[in-house]
């Protein structure tokens, strides 16, 4: 987070004026230099899963089913069925890819259909090209759940423009953060006056209503926040990005884990760093090196897992067979990536990884 001294000032200003939500002075000035950095209208919100529910009721999603990865956070899904669509879960690409494969995607397509709900796993761009063709060529609105990828490039470019809509959230364990929130990009004017008028109660600027909205609204002091963090953003990125590189190639050398991957065109953004633990070759299962790990203070998380079509909110689809997701969730461990990173933490996981497979027997005696 920035320094308080930074902005206490216009935290100050914010408080006299009395306007500290209701898109006062600074969520407009946040709006404005988002729209501006990302080149794409944007509008904010009071955090990534509102942004994400208003996309989809402003892209017309109300019943029907919609095309998600069952690998990914849980708030994908329950997005789609608080809109009144069921999801249905598609598998995600092989090679130590995380994102959702384009032809499971097509294979998934009924005359139920109305949607496909592409998801950045990571920061990892989804396939946007492949999947924007299918739906265009199905008659079904393309959206993206960009949640963790605020910063990611695709051929160099910032991602927020793609499909009809795109959605980030700045959330505390965000790489861009406003404590809560989260922001929604389309360069449609229907979505976006939708979005606009569903995130504020439904209200028209005559305020009438011409459906149900929510209260979505960012404050002013988290669009101070965001502002500030926009200041320093590209160095918070750049140093994410030479971690990711430097603990990628200590890993590349540890037999057992496999490291994720991302499309040669693509600059991610790395929220978390993905490895995939094979217990045959590295000595120990994901469930034992991650407590191993917890012991040594080194905190890891099992994510994402479970897959969501295995969650009991998703009964349903337990028995869909999405063998790349259930290898994924059930191996993965996502190494903890953060703005501020030096060599010496990125060398330290590294290292500790490496301990543990050369000790992988005597570790399993120790967790019993």
């Amino acid at each position: 987070f920035p320094d308080i001294g930074k902005f206490i000032e216009p935290f100050q200003a914010a408080l006299a004026s009395g306007q500290v939500t209701n898109g006062g002075h600074w969520v407009l000035e946040f709006e404005r230099q988002l729209s501006e950095y990302l080149g794409v209208p944007t509008l904010v919100f009071c955090n990534g899963q509102m942004a994400l529910m208003t996309m989809l009721r402003a892209a017309g999603v109300e019943r029907g089913e919609v095309i998600v990865p069952s690998f990914t956070f849980a708030a994908t899904p329950h997005a789609v069925r608080w809109c009144g669509a069921e999801p249905v879960f598609a598998d995600i690409s092989a090679n130590a890819s995380v994102c959702l494969d384009p032809d499971d995607v097509e294979r998934k397509i009924t005359p139920k259909t109305v949607a496909i709900l592409g998801v950045d796993a990571y920061g990892v761009a989804c396939h946007y090209a492949r999947l924007t063709e299918i739906g265009r060529r199905n008659g079904l609105k393309v959206i993206f759940d960009s949640a963790p990828s605020f910063g990611t490039r695709v051929g160099g470019s910032l991602v927020g423009g793609f499909g009809d809509a795109q959605m980030f959230s700045f959330h505390a364990t965000k790489a861009f953060t406003t404590m809560e929130g989260g922001c929604l990009c389309t360069h449609d004017p229907e979505i976006f006056a939708r979005a606009k008028a569903i995130r504020n109660f439904g209200q028209l600027a005559d305020g009438d209503c011409e459906e149900a909205g929510i209260n979505a609204k960012l404050t002013e002091i988290c669009a101070l926040i965001g502002i500030e963090q926009l200041k320093s953003f590209e160095q918070a990125a750049l140093t994410r990005r030479r971690a990711v590189a430097r603990m990628r190639e200590g890993l590349s050398k540890l037999a057992g884990l496999t490291v994720a991957s991302a499309p040669h065109d693509q600059d991610p953004i790395w929220l978390y760093l993905p490895v995939f633990v094979d217990e045959h070759e590295f000595g120990l299962d994901r469930d034992d090196l991650a407590a191993a790990l917890a012991k040594e203070n080194l905190y890891v998380r099992k994510y994402y897992s479970p897959p969501c079509h295995h969650m009991r909110a998703y009964a349903a689809s337990h028995d869909v067979s999405l063998p790349r997701s259930e290898a994924s969730a059930y191996s993965v461990l996502a190494l903890p990536v953060y703005n501020d990173m030096t060599e010496d933490e990125c060398d330290g996981i590294v290292q500790a990884l490496l301990e543990m497979r050369d000790a992988a027997p005597q570790v399993k005696r120790a967790l019993g």
